[in-house]
């Protein structure tokens, strides 16, 4: 099941908009495939500000607005997709700053979070956020 979320304009997100370029087609079987998986609940393709440095300084003070392409899985539906997408944004663009802050001219690539119950798997690349949330017991 695959489902696009528009956001609502109290959202610390832009809203997608139609001007915004359609997404690869690779998305889909993306998704398909890492939703396979029995041990993922959910998985998640978020857009990033802008396709160039995501923690630019003209981003420092407001901090990133994206927006949810697509999400699968019922983990990432309605408020609960609204609030793990703004919390997955937020903490890849701190990481990612930190990470250019530490060592200029290196970039995040990859973030595992693990908590009590799941784990957060997050690839950001130029355009957007790849989150992947799975039980890690099973």
């Amino acid at each position: 099941m695959s489902t696009e979320l528009p956001l609502s304009p109290s959202s610390s997100f832009a809203q997608t908009t139609p001007t915004q370029s359609a997404p690869p087609p690779e998305i889909e079987s993306t998704l398909s495939r890492l939703s396979g998986y029995r041990n993922v609940r959910g998985v998640m393709i978020l857009t990033r500000p802008s396709p160039v440095a995501p923690w630019s300084a003209s981003t420092a003070k407001e901090g990133p607005i994206g927006g949810i392409v697509q999400s699968t899985g019922t983990v990432f539906e309605g408020e609960s997709g609204r609030k793990y997408a703004k919390a997955v944004e937020n903490v890849a663009w701190s990481v990612g700053r930190a990470v250019e802050e530490c060592d200029e001219g290196d970039e995040l690539r990859l973030m595992r979070i693990r908590t009590k119950r799941h784990e957060l798997i997050i690839t950001p690349d130029e355009k957007y956020l790849l989150v992947v949330l799975q039980d890690p017991g099973q």
